[in-house]
């Protein structure tokens, strides 16, 4: 069994597991553009009760059955609000879909350009807090030492350098928001639970203002108080962290 989170007049459903994970920008962007979209939300009963692992597994395999595409996988997208349905996986190519569609993709070509480079900029960031999230049982200390100790510092250093460099200091490219602002916000918001005192006023005050800066976006601060927002797990509930 699946959680759907139906909206009336909704051409847009996205679909992935119950937790924030590379969902949660694509719903931060999705908010962000005022459109209303339905949710297939996997592991999780309809009444958004977790599900086991194995139970997560059963999820997937029966709606994967049901996807018209080439390369299904999660999350995916379809949108039916053309003449013929899109259908689409990879978090990236949604987002880069959607902010076509919804202009969050920068005014020229050198924000996008400057898009595209923070885009996977930070998604080997996530990479790295991935491996270390999942890595199960007594090797996650040590893994979790060498992530908060090296590997956390040369990004945020990186973002907040970067940041602190633009007249700008609300939006990591141009004057609004783009789709990297929701990438980067949840990797941020995540690294100060993951990692506390990661992200201060002290110690990176960019980056820090440009987290509360995010949350007070109207539609943002609207969908935060919502009841469909899910504040945890960030990960899947059997990773070390979660």
């Amino acid at each position: 069994m699946v959680q759907k989170l139906i909206q009336e007049n909704a051409d847009i459903t996205l679909g992935y597991w119950g937790i924030r994970g590379l969902g949660q920008p694509i719903r931060f962007l999705l908010i962000s553009a005022n459109v209303p979209f339905s949710e297939v939300r996997l592991g999780v009963l309809q009444d958004g009760t977790l599900l086991n692992k194995n139970k997560e597994g059963e999820d997937w395999g029966s709606v994967r059955a049901t996807l018209d595409m080439p390369f299904p996988n999660l999350p995916y997208l379809i949108d039916t609000s053309g003449g013929s349905p899109v259908s689409l996986s990879q978090s990236n190519a949604i987002l880069r879909y959607l902010a076509r569609c919804f202009d969050f993709y920068g005014d020229s070509e050198t924000d996008r350009i400057e898009i595209d480079v923070l885009q996977d900029e930070a998604y080997d960031f996530r990479n790295e807090i991935i491996d270390t999230a999942y890595t199960l049982g007594e090797d996650y200390a040590a893994v979790f030492e060498q992530f908060s100790t090296n590997t956390l510092p040369h990004y945020l250093d990186s973002f907040e350098t970067y940041l602190a460099g633009r007249d700008n200091k609300n939006f990591f490219v141009g004057s609004r928001l783009s789709l990297v602002d929701f990438v980067l916000y949840e990797l941020f918001w995540q690294m100060t639970l993951m990692v506390p005192n990661s992200i201060t006023e002290s110690n990176r005050p960019t980056l820090f203002a440009f987290i509360k800066a995010f949350e007070k976006e109207p539609r943002i601060a609207n969908y935060l108080q919502s009841e469909n927002y899910i504040e945890h797990p960030i990960n899947s509930p059997w990773a070390s962290f979660a």
